[in-house]
């Protein structure tokens, strides 16, 4: 079976994305012609054939679905909507879903476009540190995704607020307390997350040589370290000297460019972590192997 077959399910998957898009930004801007029943139904939809999917990925490959850069940013986008599903249901976020998953379409547009790119996970990641690295990772760079998008919503309300624009936009976003108090819990949730990550990480590289014995210097390692240190001092920044509102909120947004930047931007600069290139012969011969 081609990788073009078994991975078209999620052109599905991505159209659902974009149809949770409209009706969560119609029902938030024009509730009485986008119902909030379709508004609510969509991603759940969305997500469950996403989660199907991923489970024929895993029975596909033997492993969890990141072998190369497409199933790894799918897999990531499955993890920004689970948290997204963990948060909603914990604190009922009103229009976080009409801000998030415009988000979401986009990144999986971006996955299509990755389909056949020649960079693939090498063979000698055992599955427990495949596990014990990226899952902590994905999930810290999701939490840190609804940080981004709670900072996005608590911007354009305090926009809202500062133009004395109280149209259906205002009402329908939570407050900028609210939206505060849920940026720190991300963020809180996120950093643990993305540290057990980075360790496991180090450990692992600097005891299987898998990227020789300057693997501290491999550009996505040393951006996972920079994207790390910006979210400690933000949260040095909120606990520490009392930060709130719009300066957190702006240096989210700089922090979540570095997590797209570290997640697949190091690669185009020739970072040599977790992903190798695959030659066309290379894919040939696995084939047969099979």
């Amino acid at each position: 079976m081609s990788a073009s077959l078994i991975y078209s399910p999620f052109f599905l998957i991505t159209a659902l994305y974009l149809l949770s898009s409209v009706w969560g930004l119609g029902n938030l801007l024009r509730p009485e012609g986008f119902s909030k029943k379709w508004a609510d139904r969509l991603p759940i939809i969305a997500f469950v054939l996403h989660s199907l999917f991923l489970i024929f990925l895993t029975f596909k490959t033997n492993n969890i679905p990141i072998t190369n850069l497409f199933e790894s940013m799918v897999f990531l986008i499955w993890c920004v909507v689970a948290v997204f599903n963990g948060v909603g249901y914990l604190y009922n976020v009103t229009a976080l879903g009409a801000f998030l998953f415009p988000l979401v379409t986009l990144l999986s547009l971006w996955a299509i476009g990755l389909m056949g790119h020649p960079l693939s996970a090498p063979t000698n990641l055992g599955k427990f540190w495949l596990i014990a690295h990226t899952i902590p990772l994905f999930m810290g760079y999701a939490a840190f995704t609804l940080t981004f998008t709670l900072s996005v919503m608590y911007l354009t309300q305090q926009r809202q607020l500062k133009l004395k624009v109280f149209g259906p936009l205002f009402k329908g976003l939570p407050s900028l307390e609210s939206l505060d108090v849920l940026m720190w819990r991300t963020l809180s949730l996120g950093f643990p997350l993305l540290t057990l990550g980075l360790v496991f990480g180090a450990f692992w590289m600097r005891y299987s040589n898998a990227l020789g014995p300057q693997w501290y210097l491999d550009s996505k390692v040393v951006m996972g370290l920079v994207t790390w240190l910006i979210y400690a001092a933000l949260l040095h920044l909120r606990i520490g000297v009392s930060w709130h509102g719009s300066r957190v909120a702006a240096l989210t947004i700089v922090g979540f460019i570095l997590v797209l930047f570290t997640f697949l931007g190091t690669f185009f600069l020739g970072a040599q972590h977790g992903f190798q290139k695959v030659s066309q012969e290379d894919v040939r011969l696995i084939k047969e192997l099979k």
